[in-house]
């Protein structure tokens, strides 16, 4: 957990008041630390934080979130908890969330069980239906600050400090871009177009290193290009193009 002091304190206050219980929507930009945070604060729950028996975690890493991993929650919450104070779920990718899902975790989250503790995970407010978000406490994840992860990658990952500064920069305050740089056995090129995406994840990594050259490349210069690919990035995201054509165009025309 990395740069969370403040969502840390919020968490503890509501703990010490006896007023945790309930549903959270953790939100903010992808890959900023709501899941890590999400995870430390569930496994803090349980009476042994390496065995995790309360807890049950739906992702939609690459798929819909259905009403059957809804209905799924209901039957876990129908029992006790023996291990924690609280039976805990966690929604990560809440946005993947279809219409029906949405509507029946809202019948779930208005008259929850005591003991719950449901976490939804999303890029902002707008990831769930009015009706669901409006049920919920929210928490806003911000990026973290430079010094923060430069120091979580210097203690925590043994990472040469230098090195450390020069990945810090180029995550734009987000740990999990961080940590997916570290962990590349074969850094990613900026705008070396591969075959096919298997994955959200690596087309994120692709635009995340783009970003970040074109970033080093335009500081205190023309912005230019990096307004221009911020442009396409997100008309790509809106419209259902062929992600590789429009890619392949971008270095031509930048």
């Amino acid at each position: 957990m990395v740069g969370r002091e403040f969502e840390k304190k919020i968490i503890d206050r509501l703990s010490t008041n006896g007023s945790l219980a309930g549903s959270f929507l953790f939100f903010g930009e992808s890959q900023v630390g709501k899941f890590s945070f999400a995870d430390e604060v569930t496994r803090g729950l349980e009476g042994n934080p390496s065995v995790i028996t309360e807890r049950m975690v739906i992702t939609g890493d690459d798929s819909k979130i259905g009403i059957e991993s809804v209905r799924g929650i209901r039957h876990f919450l129908r029992s006790r908890p023996i291990a924690s104070p609280f039976r805990s779920v966690i929604i990560d990718g809440a946005e993947r969330m279809t219409p029906e899902a949405q509507n029946a975790a809202l019948k779930i989250v208005e008259e929850p069980p005591s003991y719950a503790l449901i976490i939804f995970i999303g890029t902002g407010i707008e990831s769930v239906l009015p009706t669901l978000a409006s049920r919920l406490r929210k928490i806003y994840f911000p990026r973290v600050p430079k010094k923060d992860i430069v120091s979580w990658l210097v203690s925590e990952k043994g990472v040469d400090p230098d090195k450390a500064a020069s990945i810090a920069e180029r995550s734009f305050g987000r740990p999990g871009f961080a940590s997916d740089m570290l962990n590349e056995k074969k850094p990613v090129k900026a705008f070396d177009i591969p075959k096919k995406f298997d994955s959200n994840k690596e087309f994120d990594i692709f635009v995340k290193a783009s970003l970040s050259k074109l970033y080093n490349d335009t500081k205190g210069k023309d912005i230019a290009p990096l307004r221009e690919f911020l442009k396409r990035i997100e008309a790509m995201s809106r419209f259902n193009t062929n992600k590789k054509l429009q890619l392949q165009s971008i270095p031509w025309t930048l």
